[in-house]
């Protein structure tokens, strides 16, 4: 017969906590590979493209798992579609932020016209980044909402 290990709660969660720590240093770090390897060193994609696909699969990972087990990702939910529309703007400003300074840096003002030219530059990459993320946390926020809404028919079938 085996000996049962009996695993103090705190222990567990200090491991867990270990776990998540680790893998946001590695979700970080390959956004910041990304992003040099884009910007900064001008590789082909295919030099940075397994490092975006487990990017994107992380972030896919996270989300579907969270909304599976039942976590709400839109905590306040009479305020869920503006968190999407701010979360949409903001990422879209982070987006035009990123990507005007480092075309900026790879190929000089002096290549990228004069201001005017750089700002219309930068409005289309934000107007694309924040639709782009538009139509990703729309889709992240219905599903949540329907899968809420499963959760909360479940519990208050089950009390009649």
């Amino acid at each position: 017969m085996r000996k049962a290990y009996i695993q103090d709660e705190r222990i567990v969660l200090q491991r867990r906590k270990v776990g998540s720590d680790a893998f946001g240093i590695l979700f970080y770090g390959l956004l910041a590979s990304v992003l040099v390897q884009q910007f900064i060193l001008l590789a082909p994609f295919s030099q940075y493209a397994a490092e975006l696909i487990l990017l994107l699969a992380a972030s896919i990972y996270v989300a579907i798992g969270n909304i599976v087990v039942g976590n709400n990702l839109f905590y306040d939910s009479k305020n869920g579609q503006k968190t999407v529309v701010i979360n949409s703007v903001v990422t879209g400003i982070v987006v035009a932020v990123i990507v005007t300074a480092f075309n900026s840096i790879n190929y000089g003002l002096e290549k990228m016209g004069d201001a005017a030219f750089i700002a219309v530059i930068a409005a289309i990459t934000f107007a694309c980044g924040a639709l782009v993320s538009f139509v990703a946390f729309e889709f992240l926020y219905l599903i949540n909402k329907k899968r809420q809404k499963q959760i909360d028919d479940k519990y208050n079938n089950s009390d009649d």
